[in-house]
C-alpha cells in the first residue's frame, strides 16, 4: 500500500474512532443542557447534566461517571418554607474533601445545582457528595468514578 493511501486510511480510522469516543463521552458527561427535560424525581439527584432550571434531567441521572467530566448534583428545595443555605462537599474514597460549595436558596426556589468541577485528577472509586442544609448534614449520595 502506498504511504499516502495508508496515511489517509489511518486518518479516516482515527477520525471515526475518535468520533465514537466523543459521542460516548458527550452522553456520559454532557454538562448544562439547554432543552427542558423531565427532572429526576429524586430530592438529591446526581447526573451528567443539569437543565436551565437547575434540575438533573431524569435521562441524565446516574450513579457512575466517567473521570474527566463533571458530576452534577441538584437539590430540590421546592417544598422549603424559608430561605436556606445549601452546601455540598465532594469527597474522595479516602474521605478527603475535593471540592466544597455553598449557595443560598431563597424561598420559592425549585432546584439548586452544584458541580463537582472537572474530575480529571480524581481517583477512581467510590466517592460521596455530602449535602448540608443550614449547617446540618441531611444526606450523603454515593457515586462511582471510573
Amino acid at each position: 500500500m502506498r504511504p499516502g493511501i495508508a496515511l489517509a486510511a489511518f486518518a479516516l480510522l482515527l477520525t471515526f474512532g475518535c468520533g465514537a469516543e466523543r459521542s460516548r463521552v458527550r452522553t456520559s458527561n454532557a454538562g448544562v443542557g439547554a432543552a427542558e427535560e423531565t427532572p429526576s424525581p429524586e430530592t438529591f439527584a446526581l447526573g451528567t447534566e443539569v437543565s436551565a432550571t437547575g434540575a438533573v434531567p431524569q435521562q441524565a441521572a446516574g450513579e457512575t461517571f466517567i473521570r474527566g467530566g463533571e458530576v452534577y448534583l441538584s437539590v430540590d428545595v421546592s417544598g422549603a418554607s424559608s430561605e436556606q443555605t445549601i452546601e455540598v462537599k465532594w469527597l474522595d474514597p479516602e474521605g478527603r474533601v475535593l471540592r466544597h460549595d455553598a449557595r443560598r436558596a431563597p424561598q420559592g426556589t425549585h432546584h439548586v445545582p452544584f458541580s463537582s468541577g472537572q474530575t480529571t485528577w480524581w481517583p477512581r472509586g467510590a466517592h460521596r457528595a455530602v449535602v448540608l442544609i443550614d449547617g446540618r448534614t441531611v444526606t450523603e449520595k454515593q457515586f462511582g468514578v471510573i
